[in-house]
């Protein structure tokens, strides 16, 4: 009887991670409470934007959101980030299971200072909004239950960091950002193809993928 009860607490517990992980959709930030962490909270805030795609850092801190995450070998995540008001020493974003720090499960995203993080993107002040595409799987796995988001300015004052769109997806079937709505349009004319060509010119941005 209490190896039954051991076996179905654990075939329950799988099911409500893959249950989280079958309905992957984008972080809305404002079902949750961005918390500091592991006293790097230094000063600033952190506030999500009015429909909770985004979620900005102001100042010095590192900040982290609660909830279940099943890292596995397949898992990806998808998000856009955004430096404003002057360069910090270095941003980032990874996933804890604890309060403490642990260096190879957060992934440097770029600026001035070189950290012992896993170091993935050469962003710098001044790049705009950036796509990012981490394949996560590749570098660990594990069940952890913080999503950190690192703004780390120690030396300045002023600066910013908003992360947009984040989902994490453990396959390509269930997953948001793969996702594109199908929309019918009449087809343009030639003024109509230049003046999509002259937007889509406008509107290009980097995309990162490690």
């Amino acid at each position: 009887m209490r190896n039954l009860k051991r076996f179905l607490s654990t075939a329950i517990l799988g099911l409500g991670l893959t249950s989280f992980n079958a309905s992957s959709a984008f972080i809305n930030f404002n079902d949750y409470t961005a918390s500091g962490f592991a006293n790097q909270a230094i000063s600033g805030t952190a506030t999500s934007s009015a429909d909770g795609s985004t979620l900005t850092l102001e100042g010095n801190l590192w900040v982290s959101i609660s909830e279940l995450f099943n890292i596995t070998a397949d898992s990806t995540l998808y998000f856009t980030m955004e430096a404003a008001g002057v360069a910090a020493e270095w941003y980032g974003i990874g996933l804890e299971d604890d309060n403490s720090i642990t260096a190879s499960t957060i992934f440097q995203l770029g600026g001035t200072e070189s950290t012992s993080a896993n170091q993935i993107s050469t962003y710098t002040y001044g790049d705009g909004a950036v796509d990012f595409v981490i394949d996560v799987g590749s570098s660990f796995t594990g069940v952890f239950d913080r999503l950190l988001f690192i703004l780390d300015a120690d030396n300045v004052s002023g600066a910013s960091v908003s992360f947009s769109n984040v989902e994490i997806c453990n396959d390509t079937v269930n997953c948001e950002s793969l996702s594109s709505p199908s929309v019918s349009v009449s087809a343009p004319g030639a003024l109509g193809l230049f003046t999509l060509s002259c937007i889509a010119l406008a509107v290009r941005r980097k995309r990162f993928i490690a």
